[in-house]
């Protein structure tokens, strides 16, 4: 058998287990229509197409199909400036398009730290935290539940000092930090503000308290979930409870509630001057086209006008949160937007799924690891347009489900 047979028996050999494990994935061709997404779409005209409640998309406040704040924007003065659809190359090239200095002076503005944009979320935890993980004598302190992006930035030096802490115990945190704090010239607290997964928000209160007992400790917030969909003016958590000057590094992203393409990562001048001469994915990345970065700006100034949006997707996820909870007896998470009905197996948050799909719901199953091991879930992403009267029709469909199994 040839090396080339090796290889690929051991990736089948790996497939299979997946499979075995009901973790198998695939990319299914998709279309969306307002809160609606036709799922494994195919250009077939003799089948009428069976349109789903999507309850997967991160467009919390539903600006990605608002038709008129979509028919703004390609009548501003931002989009006629900077229709372009290619930068044509990185930003520390000739890709520096003036639009990102735009972007990045608005936001600098308005969060009072230097903004830093970077092509997504995952690019900006990746370029940010591996270039932080560059440095000598430091130790980063990682809630379990950060996002995978905040992972591959640790890994990306073999010398990582990591510690872990169980899920937004504070308790476990302050132990670690008063034990390592005069060992390491800088801890760095990885966190997120509205976690991915569980939905709940951390205790930013009481890490901020935490960290000022210490005077070489940072705080790293990664706002991608509750950035434009909560607060006043949807500016985030950390803005809302006014902890800005608190927080060292804060993540925004603008592919979720923003309804664009991008992120960027506030911080002060000298760790912005270090993060443009050291984080990879800004430095060898092609940037956006100008076209996203104009999109990211319109739709931050068009933020303090959706304050009846956020009202909206705050009243539902809680009316949501608590029909499921008295209606199925099951675990369910989330403080806000992201509700996750714990499930246990990956075979049944599949088999829930699938049915789910039959009665007219998308809600993809969360299997490890992703999640960990036997917390498989169904993840209700919810946006600020979505009917509550089909919720409803959902929690029905659920309870039926639960009983049967």
């Amino acid at each position: 058998m040839s090396s080339n047979s090796l290889l690929e028996s051991q990736i089948t050999q790996t497939l299979e287990a997946l499979k075995c494990d009901s973790n198998y994935r695939i990319l299914k061709p998709q279309r969306h229509h307002k809160f609606n997404i036709l799922n494994n779409a195919k250009h077939n005209f003799h089948q009428i197409p069976k349109w789903l409640l999507n309850l997967a998309s991160n467009d919390y406040l539903g600006i990605a199909s608002n038709e008129s704040l979509n028919a703004a924007f390609l009548d501003s003065t931002l989009f006629k400036e900077y229709w372009s659809f290619s930068s044509s190359s990185s930003r520390l090239l000739s890709g520096n398009c003036e639009i990102y200095a735009g972007l990045e002076s608005h936001l600098s503005h308005i969060f009072n730290k230097q903004a830093l944009l970077f092509n997504s979320g995952f690019h900006a935890n990746l370029g940010a935290i591996g270039a932080l993980n560059s440095l000598k004598n430091v130790l980063f302190v990682a809630d379990k539940s950060i996002h995978a992006s905040h992972i591959d930035g640790l890994k990306s030096f073999k010398s990582t000092s990591l510690k872990r802490f169980l899920h937004n115990d504070i308790q476990a945190l302050e132990q670690i930090l008063i034990h390592n704090v005069a060992k390491y010239d800088a801890i760095f607290i990885l966190s997120e503000g509205l976690f991915s997964m569980e939905g709940d928000f951390a205790p930013l209160r009481a890490l901020v308290t935490l960290k000022q007992q210490f005077h070489n400790v940072y705080l790293y917030i990664d706002e991608a979930h509750s950035i434009g969909s909560f607060g006043k003016e949807g500016l985030g958590i950390c803005a809302d409870l006014g902890l800005l000057d608190s927080i060292d590094f804060l993540v925004l992203t603008f592919g979720k509630a923003l309804a664009s393409m991008g992120a960027c990562v506030l911080c002060n001048q000298i760790f912005y001057e270090y993060f443009v001469n050291f984080a990879r994915s800004l430095i060898y990345s092609t940037a956006l086209p100008p076209i996203n970065v104009a999109r990211s700006l319109f739709n931050f100034l068009e933020l303090p006008k959706l304050a009846k949006q956020r009202a909206n997707l705050s009243r539902l996820s809680a009316d949501f949160k608590a029909l499921l909870s008295q209606s199925l007896g099951l675990e369910v998470l989330g403080d806000y937007n992201i509700i996750s009905l714990i499930l246990g197996e990956n075979a049944k948050a599949v088999y829930f799924a699938k049915e789910l799909e039959k009665r007219g719901f998308f809600a993809p199953a969360i299997k490890s690891p992703t999640v960990p091991k036997n917390r498989a879930c169904l993840r209700f992403s919810l946006t600020a347009n979505l009917p509550f009267e089909s919720l409803e029709s959902l929690v029905q469909i659920l309870k039926g489900l639960n009983n049967e199994s």
